[in-house]
């Protein structure tokens, strides 16, 4: 049988690849007394569906397009803080936490964004599902592209008695 090439491995690609190995999506940064208005103005601005709060460097809230819907319901809420309206102390993860962490924790606490931080607590970007299946889908190409077609992965004679 002839060799069709390197095979994909889910398993060994989530868990030899680091999160810093991807293409982190930058996203706002503001300040815990910049309002929710500021915030739908920013994420627009870079078409992104989150940014992050931070303080002194360091994250102490996230704020998504879910959590601006919620705020349309009552107009007053759209010019409070974001420290009134943020999801405080979010899940984060380290540049060096594994792809297979990352997806893990994406599924058990429903995420669909996870902010990134550097060796010294820092804000790096946003790991979200967009980029997880983009890196997957890059590294999966070869596999793809080599995969025999459809005409020669079926049965044309029954074999056998």
């Amino acid at each position: 049988m002839a060799d069709s090439g390197p095979q994909f491995d889910l398993r060994e690609l989530l868990t030899t690849t680091v999160v810093g190995e991807l293409t982190l999506t930058q996203v706002p940064i503001l300040s815990p007394d910049a309002t929710a208005a500021e915030a739908a103005a920013a994420m627009r601005a870079v078409c992104h569906g989150s940014a992050l709060i931070c303080d002194a460097g360091r994250i102490v809230g996230i704020i998504t397009e879910r959590d601006l819907l919620g705020l349309l319901v009552d107009d007053s809420k759209v010019e409070s803080p974001l420290s009134a309206v943020m999801t405080t102390a979010p899940q984060t993860l380290t540049q060096s936490a594994l792809l297979f962490d990352a997806v893990r924790l994406m599924d058990q606490g429903g995420y669909r964004r996870l902010p990134v931080v550097d060796a010294d607590d820092k804000p790096a970007g946003i790991v979200d599902v967009k980029t997880v299946v983009n890196f997957l889908v890059e590294q999966m190409a070869a596999t793809v592209y080599n995969q025999a077609e459809n005409s020669l992965l079926t049965v044309r004679q029954r074999e056998g008695a």
